[in-house]
């Protein structure tokens, strides 16, 4: 299965090795099961991020070097390149697990109605320790449309999120280069428009908590931003995910659960428990 992963960048530094070294480490490549399109989206850097890349000579990694308006006008730009089975992004600096190309393949390939996936989510601190880790509760495509997700609920945490690249011929990339903070709901809404999310319990990417990153550096932009591109929720809409906030606060997610894929000891395979 070939995996185009997108790295939009600007004097990103060292980080940038982080990113690519966990993309070359992926174990699928070396048994020969993925294939990698690494595309790094530089946005004019003045240090060194450009040359790191360069300086792996792989013909995976590829570069595009040029000023652009921010984060999701790089981004738009890389999709607008993807190729191959699935897609991804990854900012420079975070990483993702060993093994997530590999499980992805596997279900991808036996789940053909799967059209996007996430996994467990994994919280990292500045020094690159895990300080959470939890499976979240089946998403609800209607909660994505009205932007409960990210609001009132817990956002969908991005790095650890793929989808099939064909389904990149329906994103409206100009509307997602206007994009400042809050462009990785609108592929969620994009896509859950169209698909349903399922979730796999499992480590596939992880966030790392830092001072300096971009929706934490003006409190409330990034719902403000988030609250332009969704659709407007009705009254029953929000009383119902005010019930369900406090239903997942307190429950246990069931490996039973909707749309839930967990490895199965008995078959030796990851499965779907329930459509």
């Amino acid at each position: 299965m070939d995996f185009t992963i997108i790295i939009p960048v600007f004097n990103a530094g060292p980080k940038i090795n982080l990113t690519i070294d966990s993309l070359l480490a992926q174990t699928a490549l070396a048994a020969g099961t993925a294939r990698l399109n690494c595309l790094v989206v530089d946005g004019g850097s003045t240090d060194d991020t450009v040359a790191r890349v360069r300086a792996y000579d792989n013909p995976a990694l590829s570069v595009i070097s040029e000023p652009d308006e921010g984060m999701y006008d790089a981004l738009a730009k890389g999709l607008a390149r993807a190729t191959g089975d699935v897609t991804g992004y990854m900012p420079a600096g975070e990483t993702y697990d060993p093994h997530a190309f590999a499980v992805v393949t596997e279900v991808l390939t036996r789940y053909p109605q799967i059209q996007w996936l996430t996994g467990q989510e994994v919280v990292r601190n500045a020094d690159r320790q895990i300080v959470g880790c939890r499976v979240p509760h089946p998403f609800h495509q209607r909660f994505f449309d009205c932007g409960m997700y990210g609001t009132l609920l817990t956002v969908l945490q991005q790095e650890s999120t793929l989808w099939r690249t064909d389904f990149n011929r329906h994103l409206d990339l100009d509307r997602l280069r206007t994009c400042r903070l809050a462009g990785d709901y609108f592929l969620w809404r994009s896509l859950a428009q169209h698909h349903p999310l399922y979730v796999i319990d499992t480590h596939i990417g992880s966030f790392t908590v830092e001072p300096d990153q971009l929706s934490q550096q003006i409190p409330g932009a990034y719902r403000k931003e988030l609250r332009t591109l969704r659709r407007r929720p009705f009254t029953w809409e929000r009383i119902l995910v005010l019930a369900y906030r406090s239903y997942v606060k307190c429950a246990r997610v069931r490996k039973t659960a909707r749309r839930m894929i967990c490895y199965s000891f008995a078959h030796n395979e990851w499965r779907l428990t329930r459509l």
